[in-house]
């Protein structure tokens, strides 16, 4: 859970800092006042991206850093796996800097922005009002099945086999190519083979000759400065050797005295026997240097060669060019052996195909199952917000596809990575309806409460110990809203609960009450985050009810001692 969040220069607050307890946690004020820009500084914390537009207008840098205290094990598994080094807490500090460079720190250590993305996802589970549109959308339902029922195991084991039976298939499709095609591409491999083995190339080989051939262009320059270089060091009188070897005589006689005598001509030494090395390395290289125009051409000759090769075979390198004839020769080994690798692979596919099949419908078989489960649970999570009425269905179909190699009492279904099942919810809200998609039925306080029946369900599993509501209390009021209110405070109570709420209903129900402000200074605007005491809170409940009256107040008094 996240036990403190400091904020600096980010947005329209300047400065904030603030602890957060466990338990169910309110935020409160006029809409604009800032709440969803805390929100949006906590998911930078998570590893959401940010821009410079968030840094406050004058500042150079925003900056968020969070504490969050680790209770659950699993969840401290997962950030050692992560190569997170961590105790009993994680502290999170992430800088935007205006020229766009920003770092991510965690326990004090910088970290790229992926790491804390990765382990974003188990701190906080943030929920907004886009998350109903996505409850909405079919694609996600067989994942919340499958998270429901523990089957993402069971899942990779199907998604290991498709892939496989996918890759073969294209191997198969690969190998039974139109022949004449193959046997016009089988005289360019053998082409290639016989071009490209028979220049006989290594990989730094072309550097290797354009330095050579830089040299012999400037030989003459070349031979010149070692010339020179010789001379002065050793061939003319009063060569630097010479006179080097005449003052170190005399200082040889002296050393002895003084610890500063024996320093200076143990340097000079050294000096005389490295400048007679580089004369002797100077005299060799002079020696060697070689003006044959012939072997000058040659080796234009052989880059000549090279940049041919990797013309006409379109690659950038002599490297890429020896991967190629790899390839190549790979190529015409299954080309050659094509016949039997056919009737091999045709073989593993069957196999492939078998073990899918006997995965798949395992795992669809558990679906089934765990769908009955889901739905009676969701059934009765919906009962305590006030739709006892209605009735959820998790709806598990096949879908034909006449290519499919998948067959089910003679009928081709479908089939995918995650198996072959289409999973969606339904749901009617009245007695003698007919079951309906949630999209086409659900308003948007039905929805509301349908994602929180979710929530409070997976809520008990997740290793996530933070949840974040951004105001999907979106279109209850009355009694609809103190049930939701009764549910955030169940899930509260095992689970750090932070809600953004325009309800009084929901507000009343927080152990913790904060009201987030926006004021004007001097021209600048900022946000404030008050905690509220006891008797701080009934005026702001007040407001929240639409009256700051004395009705209003003994109202909003009444609706606080309801939770006490």
């Amino acid at each position: 859970m996240i036990q403190r969040l400091a904020i600096r220069n980010y947005a329209i607050i300047d400065h904030l800092e603030v602890e957060f307890p466990d338990g169910f946690i309110a935020f409160t004020g006029e809409t604009g006042a800032g709440k969803s820009i805390i929100l949006g500084a906590l998911g930078l914390l998570t590893g959401e991206r940010a821009d410079t537009s968030v840094i406050r207008t004058g500042s150079e840098r925003a900056i968020v850093e969070g504490e969050f205290i680790l209770k659950e094990p699993a969840l401290k598994d997962i950030l050692k796996n992560l190569e997170i080094d961590t105790s009993d807490t994680l502290l999170i500090r992430r800088e935007i800097v205006s020229d766009g460079r920003g770092r991510v720190f965690i326990n004090g250590l910088q970290e790229p922005l992926s790491k804390l993305e990765a382990i974003g996802e188990y701190l906080v589970d943030f929920h907004g009002q886009h998350d109903h549109q996505l409850l909405l959308q079919q694609k996600v339902h067989l994942d919340m099945l499958d998270r429901y029922g523990n089957l993402f195991e069971e899942r990779e084991e199907v998604k290991n086999l498709y892939q496989k039976f996918s890759s073969l298939l294209a191997t198969l499709a690969d190998l039974q190519q139109d022949e004449s095609r193959l046997e016009e591409e089988k005289i360019f491999w053998e082409t290639a083979v016989e071009d490209i083995a028979g220049a006989k190339l290594y990989p730094e080989e072309e550097n290797e000759l354009t330095e050579e051939v830089k040299r012999l262009e400037n030989g003459e320059k070349i031979a010149e400065a070692f010339s020179l270089a010789h001379q002065v060091l050793y061939e003319q009188d009063g060569s630097v050797l010479s006179k080097l070897q005449k003052i170190l005589h005399p200082l040889a006689d002296i050393a002895g005295m003084d610890k500063t005598y024996q320093e200076i001509y143990e340097i000079l030494d050294t000096v005389f026997t490295q400048t007679q090395e580089a004369a002797s390395l100077i005299r060799e290289a002079r020696d060697t240097i070689d003006f044959d125009p012939e072997k000058m051409n040659s080796l234009i000759e052989r880059l000549e060669t090279i940049k041919d090769l990797k013309r006409k075979y379109k690659k950038n390198t002599v490297q890429e060019l020896l991967d190629y004839l790899t390839e190549c020769q790979d190529r015409l080994r299954r080309f050659s052996n094509r016949a039997e690798e056919i009737a091999s692979i045709q073989k593993e596919i069957e196999e492939t195909q078998r073990l899918y099949s006997e995965k798949a419908l395992a795992l669809s078989k558990k679906r089934q199952e765990v769908a009955t489960n889901l739905a009676k649970h969701i059934g009765e999570e919906l009962a305590t917000l006030g739709m006892d009425k209605a009735t959820f269905i998790v709806d598990i179909k096949y879908v034909r596809d006449e290519n499919s190699p998948l067959r089910i009492q003679d009928v081709p279904i479908k089939i995918s990575e995650s198996g072959i099942d289409r999973v969606e919810f339904f749901m009617t809200t009245n007695p003698g309806e007919e079951p309906k998609p949630l999209r086409k039925i659900a308003s948007g306080g039905e929805i509301s409460r349908v994602m929180l029946a979710l929530k409070s369900i997976f809520s008990r599993s997740d290793v996530v110990e933070t949840l974040i509501f951004d105001e999907i209390d979106v279109g209850i009021g009355g009694l609809t809203a103190n049930q939701v209110a009764t549910k955030m405070r169940q899930i509260a109570s095992h689970k750090q609960l932070l809600v953004i709420t325009h309800l009084p209903q929901i507000a009343s129900a927080a152990t913790t009450h904060f009201k987030v402000l926006k004021e004007v200074v001097d021209n600048k605007t900022y946000t404030r985050l008050i905690p509220l005491g006891p008797e701080e809170r009934i005026p702001e409940i007040a407001r929240m009810l639409g009256g700051e009256d004395e009705s209003a107040k003994t109202h909003a008094q009444e609706m606080i001692k309801r939770w006490l």
